[in-house]
């Protein structure tokens, strides 16, 4: 993700934070955030918060339409200066619909959290668990009731899946085991 540089320039608002060579006695962690307003390339407007002052962004948001909402937020999680966690509006609605994390700080993202009906739960979780760029666990909520019922595996890493287990009832308990890749079925290697 791209890191933005927080320090004010010509043509960016200057940051929210106590000037330099304040003497307030404030540390950094109790002084007001720096935030910039930048202007990309293909319209968007961009906001940078630095909120622990160390010349790096904390926190960006993103109106990629400059029509005053925000479309999508990228966060640096884990204090490492690296914008690890991204949540989307995908509909306009003003709520996140989709939730993208690396977990693994290599810059791609590994887990995906997806409201697919927009309802305001998440009812699908997708990951990359062995840094492959296949996803290999697949977790449903196909009913929309809160609790998963369906949940997909490659544990081999081949890219496909090896087994799904499914609660086809809905009653909170997994019933069917489906062996999707028949090397992996106990039954057929009996």
């Amino acid at each position: 993700m791209t890191e933005y540089v927080t320090g004010a320039s010509e043509g960016e608002e200057a940051g929210l934070g106590p000037a330099e060579g304040d003497s307030s006695g404030l540390s950094a962690a109790d002084q007001e955030p720096s935030v910039v307003t930048l202007h990309g390339e293909h319209g968007e407007t961009i906001y940078a918060m630095d909120r622990d002052h160390d010349g790096r962004a904390d926190f960006v948001a993103y109106d990629d339409d400059s029509d005053g909402r925000i479309d999508r937020y990228s966060i640096d999680t884990d204090g490492d200066g690296t914008l690890d966690t991204e949540m989307r509006d995908t509909d306009g609605d003003g709520r996140v619909d989709v939730i993208l994390v690396d977990t693994d700080n290599d810059g791609d993202k590994d887990i995906a959290a997806i409201d697919t009906n927009h309802d305001g739960r998440f009812d699908r979780v997708v990951a990359d668990l062995d840094n492959d760029g296949n996803i290999d666990t697949d977790v449903r909520d196909t009913n929309f009731d809160g609790r998963a019922d369906f949940v997909a595996r490659d544990v081999d890493g081949d890219g496909r899946r090896d087994y799904t287990v499914t609660d086809s009832d809905y009653d909170g308990r997994f019933e069917t085991v489906k062996y999707d890749d028949p090397k992996d079925d106990p039954l057929t290697r009996a």
